[in-house]
């Protein structure tokens, strides 16, 4: 009993993971810039996601453009978009999966079939971990990168005016 237990409990998390992974996929806080002005009247503060980029005014207005190109975008955003919807599949199959291969269904046959179905339903919750790693890692290798020399070049301009 405590193994369906168990199970259940390793489910739920399994849930909050695929609930993460669309929302994560979906909003647009993959990069977020905030400029304040010259006065907080002017304070702008810049989201860039996968699929918009939306811009939040000091007076509480917004506005949102979607990103409706996909040639357009850089080749690690497009990346990053596809490993994204491929772990949202591979989630949704392994919730399937894992709904059958669970004990405390009547789904799936019996006992040694459930065991092999849980089994898949693990694999592909790990592809689906693999595939949303390697697109976050990816974008924002690309975005810390794009800081780095940013910082590293006023730095370096900085050293070259006090001589």
């Amino acid at each position: 009993m405590a193994s369906a237990a168990l199970q259940f409990f390793a489910f739920v998390l399994a849930l909050f993971g695929v609930f993460g992974a669309i929302a994560a996929t979906l909003l647009p806080n993959w990069k977020v810039n905030a400029d304040m002005g010259s006065n907080i009247i002017t304070a702008i503060t810049q989201m860039q996601g996968l699929w918009m980029d939306c811009t939040w005014y000091s007076t509480g207005m917004f506005s949102c453009t979607l990103k409706y190109s996909i040639l357009s975008l850089p080749v690690y955003i497009q990346a990053a978009r596809t490993t994204m919807i491929l772990s949202c599949i591979l989630s949704i199959f392994g919730i399937c999966i894992a709904t059958v291969g669970m004990k405390c269904t009547l789904l799936g046959g019996d006992r040694e079939t459930k065991n092999h179905t849980s089994v898949a339903g693990g694999v592909f919750f790990i592809l689906a971990g693999i595939s949303d790693l390697a697109g976050n890692s990816k974008l924002f290798y690309n975005y810390f990168a794009s800081i780095s020399l940013a910082s590293l070049n006023l730095f370096l301009v900085s050293i070259c005016k006090k001589q």
